[in-house]
């Protein structure tokens, strides 16, 4: 007869995700996973594989938390600018709010070359349907004539997801509130040119 589990899977994806995102991939050691998760090596080698079984999970983890806490924001009606808008500024709250220690996604692209490709991969398709979410709220806006209808939705949606990342970067290297709320009024208005 099988062993019950003496652990919750959520809470031993969010203690090994904030070693992720402190140390990266490289730097956390299976030894630093053992005990931030309180599992011992056996049942982590037993639900996850490996190290790196282990930081697949947390990837999946973290996107379906990014997406089921944000996601929302930029699917909801009427679509446009505003949703675009709300979305940014709730993301640069988070960074500013001290309870995330950064994006766990761009900490894994920094480290490219220290990760699979599968898990690269994932992060790319995230961002991919990111950035879909982005260029229908553009399509609308262009509906609506909030932005220029020679404007190219996917190009621009591609470099409003560019200039997001670009300030959580910031953020996360000490940049002001106040120059990050500029930085979103001008990014934002570059849209509507």
């Amino acid at each position: 007869m099988p062993r019950n589990k003496e652990y919750n899977h959520q809470d031993v994806l969010n203690a090994a995700t904030s070693q992720f995102l402190d140390k990266g991939y490289k730097g956390v050691s299976v030894n630093d996973l053992v005990k931030a998760t309180k599992l011992n090596k056996h049942s982590m080698y037993v639900e996850f594989g490996n190290k790196e079984g282990l930081f697949c999970a947390c990837i999946d983890h973290y996107i379906q938390a990014v997406h089921r806490h944000v996601g929302h924001i930029l699917r909801r009606q009427p679509l446009g600018l505003r949703n675009i808008n709300d979305f940014f500024r709730h993301r640069i709250d988070y960074a500013y709010s001290g309870r995330g220690n950064g994006c766990l996604l761009l900490t894994t692209v920094s480290e490219k070359n220290q990760v699979d490709q599968m898990v690269l991969d994932r992060v790319q398709h995230h961002w991919t349907l990111q950035k879909a979410d982005l260029r229908i709220c553009l399509d609308a806006a262009k509906e609506q004539g909030e932005i220029p209808a020679e404007k190219d939705t996917a190009v621009l949606a591609s470099h409003l997801f560019c200039q997001l990342m670009g300030m959580v970067i910031m953020i996360k290297g000490g940049a002001r509130r106040q120059e990050v709320e500029q930085m979103i009024d001008m990014t934002l208005a570059h849209a509507r040119q």
